[in-house]
Formats: structure tokens, C-alpha cells, sequence
């Protein structure tokens, strides 16, 4: 007999809060989904400390309230909201800054801080993972509510459902995965630790380009749900005109076993997919640098260092000459290369970088001494990224206190 078709609603609306009502309704009618549970678990986008309103890089707050509201009208004791944002900045700023914090207190609701909330460790027979640790309150919880994000990810092409997940584990777990293809089987793995009840996206406000943190906001106008969280990503990647089994991430999670990217086996309620799609543009790596006197050698980097090139220098200065090595073998770079300062980016570019330095040192030296060596360490180098370029405005601005 063939397995039933998982049903996916897909809402047009102006209002996310408005439209995660009308598409649970969608799937509550369709008899998919029954939202009577003792706790709830919701687990937003909060990737930054930035306000949510209108935002594309985060969960809009609306949408969070209106299911708090949702799920405690239909019989809920209690309604926990957590998330852990990128960079290993604090859950209780993402919340204040977001203004999660406001609207899931005045609901009601509870805040789970997930830098300080004890952690369960879970049996995993996964690809990669033996067990993983997760929140206490997300592993206890009777229902689990996934609410991502519409937008492109420069290392996953999209993030949707599946890559929502990843916010529910530590800073510290996740960070040593972070990169293509790594991340697609790591990803996949945390499907069969904690799989969502039910996952609602955000996509009224979308993101396009270089997200999930530098991309073009893109009014899709759309919220999509769904109790298959594989489905409902491959609704919306058709949405945003991106064909899912282009992903590294949904090919493991199709390999594992975690669902499917077959439409033939989806059953799309509430508005016509093809009316409602929108093409977005996809990440654009610089891999040139935008100044005339910094040259970048690159060799066999991945994308969890690509995204850096744009960062370096630090502290640009017109006058002075400077070279970029990254990767894990530059062999494009001149014998007689000469700078002012060479930047070596990532574990690989160190090693690759420090290995010409000392070559070039033992065969003659450089015209006008030794240059200042710069190293930005890491595979890939997310803390020095975030320390140097991501938290110092976001401090400026009081939206960080760590």
C-alpha cells in the first residue's frame, strides 16, 4: 500500500500572526494535526540580536505570539519558547532585542534561557552522531514546534525546517560542523534526536541573496505548516523557485531516511504553489576583494571560509599592500609575492600561509623585511569572526551584553 500523501498548507497573508492561525486551521480540517498537549516547545529563528518586526533575518514576533496564544486557547498547560542564536551570543538579548521576550510574556508564555537550562543527553543512530545533548525543556516537552525562517543560507542554499533545528544545540556542539557538507549529515542526524510535531514558516518577510545574516529582505507573503518537516521545506523551496534536491542538506536527509523531496507524494492545501512562488536570488560569494591593494590566493577553501574573504583586512589602510592566503593549498601564489601584511584565514590558510612564509624566509627573503603576519584561526573561523566583525556594532547599539 502506498504510504499517504503529508500534507503541507501554504497561506497567503500580510500578517505571519494572522497566517500561522489560518494555516494550522488548514491542517487541524484536513485531520493532520491535533494541537491539544500538556507542554509545548516552540522554537523560533533568532538567529541575531536584532528586532524581529517586519525583519527578514528573524521569526517575527507576531507569528510566536499568536501560536502561544494558539496552543494554550486549545488546551496547552504550558507554552516554553527557546532558541539559541548564532555566534554564541546570549538567548536572553536575542529575546529582549527581538522583542520575543514582550510578546511571549504578555501571552503568557515562558522563556527557556538556553545558555543556563540543564541538558539531556539523547541517543542518536545517526550518521554522524552517537547521542547529542539537548535542553531539558525541549526534550521533555509533549510537542515540539519548529517555526524557521524563509530565507538563502550561503552554506545549506536555503534555511528552512531542517536547518531550524540547529539552534536547539549549544553554540559549542554545532560550530565544528558548520560548513557544507558536514553540516548536511549533522543537520539530518538532529532530525532523529528531536523531530518537530509540527513546523510553521515564517515567509512573509523573507530573505534573499547572502543570508541568513547579509541578504536582500523579499516579500514572499506566505506562511506555510506542516507535521512533515521535510514536506513542507520542499514547498518552500518550489517557493522559492529552488529545486530541493540541489541541497546537500536535503539529499542526506532524503538518504537517511528522514523524508522525501517528492511533490507527487505532498499534498499542498490553501493556496496554488504556482501562483504564490517568487524567484529569490541566490548567495553571491565575493571571492575577490573589493580593494585594489589586497590580493586574495585561494586554494581548495570551503565554504565555511569563503564567506571571511570579504572581512579582511581589518582596519584597511590605503597606503599599505596586503595578501590574503586562504585554503588548504594556494598554488596560485607567486614566489615573490610582497606585502605589508599577510592575513592567513582558517586553520588551512595558517598552515598553508605560515609553510610559504617560512619557504620564502629560508630562500631569500622579502625586499623590505618581514611583513606583519595576521592569523584568523578556526575550521572555520566563526569566533574570530564574530568577536572582530559581527558583535562590536551590535554592542554599540546596546543589543549585546556578552
Amino acid at each position: 500500500m502506498a504510504s499517504p500523501k503529508k500534507t503541507v498548507a501554504v497561506v497567503k497573508c500580510n500578517d505571519p500572526g494572522e497566517g500561522v492561525l489560518r494555516a494550522l486551521a488548514l491542517l487541524e480540517a484536513e485531520g493532520d494535526f491535533k494541537p491539544s498537549s500538556d507542554v509545548v516547545f516552540i522554537k523560533p529563528n533568532i538567529v541575531a540580536t536584532v528586532p524581529s518586526e517586519n525583519s527578514p533575518e528573524v521569526t517575527e514576533q507576531r507569528t510566536v505570539a499568536a501560536l502561544v496564544r494558539y496552543f494554550y486557547e486549545r488546551g496547552a498547560q504550558k507554552v516554553v519558547v527557546g532558541e539559541g542564536p548564532a555566534w554564541g551570543a546570549l538567548s536572553r538579548d536575542a529575546y529582549r532585542v527581538s522583542g520575543m521576550e514582550k510578546a511571549v510574556l504578555e501571552n503568557g508564555g515562558f522563556l527557556c534561557d538556553m545558555d543556563e537550562e540543564p541538558e539531556v543527553a539523547v541517543p542518536v543512530d545517526g550518521y554522524v552522531l552517537k547521542e547529542i545533548r539537548l535542553p531539558r525543556a525541549l526534550a521533555e516537552a509533549d510537542m515540539v514546534v519548529n517555526v524557521p525562517k524563509a530565507k538563502t543560507h550561503f552554506l545549506t542554499g536555503v534555511t528552512l525546517g531542517l536547518k531550524n533545528v540547529l539552534g536547539a544545540i549549544r553554540y559549542e556542539y554545532r560550530k565544528k560542523y558548520h560548513r557544507e557538507f558536514d553540516q548536511a549529515f549533522f543537520i539530518a542526524d538532529l532530525q532523529k534526536a528531536y523531530k518537530p510535531d509540527v513546523t510553521v514558516i515564517d515567509a512573509v518577510m523573507a530573505m534573499e541573496g547572502f543570508g541568513p545574516h547579509g541578504g536582500t529582505p523579499l516579500e514572499l507573503g506566505v506562511v506555510l505548516a506542516g507535521t512533515d518537516t521535510m514536506a513542507v521545506d520542499t514547498v518552500g523551496c518550489h517557493l522559492m523557485c529552488i529545486n530541493p534536491r540541489s541541497l546537500a542538506l536535503m539529499q542526506a536527509a532524503e538518504k537517511l531516511g528522514i523524508g522525501t523531496t517528492d511533490m507527487s507524494l505532498i499534498k499542498v492545501v490553501g493556496e496554488d504553489i504556482e501562483k504564490v512562488k517568487q524567484p529569490f536570488s541566490p548567495p553571491l560569494f565575493q571571492y575577490v576583494s573589493k580593494y585594489d591593494n589586497v590580493s586574495v590566493y585561494a586554494g581548495g577553501v570551503c565554504p565555511g571560509c569563503k564567506p571571511r574573504i570579504p572581512s579582511v583586512p581589518l582596519g584597511w589602510d590605503p597606503s599599505k599592500k596586503y595578501a590574503v592566503i586562504i585554503g588548504r593549498e594556494p598554488i596560485a601564489v607567486r614566489p615573490d609575492v610582497e606585502a605589508d601584511e599577510f592575513w592567513l584565514v582558517g586553520n588551512c590558510g595558517v598552515k598553508a600561509g605560515m609553510a610559504y612564509l617560512l619557504r620564502r624566509a629560508f630562500q631569500g627573503g622579502f625586499k623590505s623585511g618581514m611583513p606583519r603576519i595576521a592569523k584568523v584561526p578556526g575550521c572555520p573561523p566563526l569566533d574570530w569572526y564574530s568577536q572582530k566583525s559581527v558583535f562590536p556594532p551590535l554592542r554599540e547599539k546596546g543589543w549585546m551584553t556578552n
